[in-house]
């Protein structure tokens, strides 16, 4: 933090330490927009801040800023390869190097990015409450669109980064006319919600035979399951362990 108080990922990680204060996690978070500024995550936590301290007015310009910004970036595939090589240099097996950083790396973006979805549909009830019904469906829109950020599968992301997208789009939706068309190819808000319970099952059941087969896993199975997660993805991974060894 004192060397490098202009890299994106050091005021991320600053952000977030347990013993900031408010006053030192809004000088960070405004450090990690100025060194990401195509970086739709700092505007999101910034906003989220905002919303606690009242501030509704900056925290819906904070939303607004994140509209035009594709890139959404919260470090945790660097944040577990910087850790992969910690515990290697310090002795670790190749399993264990890989295996450890995973299993014990915290996100807490995540419960912040849901923390924030609810304020945002809450203002969208204070929209349809004073008649405001477009305000209210843009900051609902808003919120899907936060979920997808998330929901939205990234090669190397863990799945519960996607299942917590999936969940803030879903309680978005749920808030909508379920007859109303949703996305450009004619589907509805029913739909993409049947969709999103359908994928978010497949998930947990994925899930369930991974963790009963692990296990069973040999040094040599732990490492190919990694380096698979990181090339194809955690599901992927996930469906070459239990074709290996078959469901359980």
């Amino acid at each position: 933090m004192q060397k490098y108080p202009d890299n994106p990922q050091v005021a991320f990680e600053a952000a977030f330490k347990k013993d900031t204060s408010p006053e030192q996690r809004r000088q960070w978070i405004e450090a990690f927009k100025k060194s990401a500024s195509e970086n739709a995550l700092p505007n999101y936590l910034s906003a989220l801040d905002y919303f606690k301290a009242g501030q509704t007015d900056l925290a819906v310009q904070e939303l607004i800023a994140t509209s035009g910004k594709r890139q959404f970036q919260d470090y945790t595939l660097d944040r577990m390869q910087d850790d992969e090589e910690a515990y290697l240099t310090a002795g670790y097996s190749m399993a264990e190097s890989k295996t450890i950083p995973s299993s014990q790396l915290l996100l807490p973006q995540l419960k912040q990015i849901k923390d924030l979805s609810q304020r945002m549909i809450d203002l969208a009830g204070s929209y349809r409450q004073a008649g405001d019904q477009d305000s209210a469906q843009t900051a609902l829109q808003m919120v899907a669109n936060l979920g997808q950020r998330y929901g939205d599968s990234v090669v190397g992301e863990p799945e519960v980064s996607r299942l917590v997208g999936m969940a803030v789009e879903r309680n978005a939706l749920n808030t909508m006319d379920p007859n109303s068309p949703y996305g450009g190819d004619g589907r509805t808000v029913k739909d993409r919600l049947d969709y999103l319970a359908q994928e978010s099952a497949e998930i947990r059941k994925l899930a369930q035979q991974t963790e009963a087969l692990q296990p069973m896993m040999s040094d040599q199975d732990w490492i190919s399951y990694k380096d698979r997660w990181r090339v194809f993805g955690e599901e992927a991974a996930a469906r070459w362990l239990v074709s290996k060894y078959g469901q359980q």
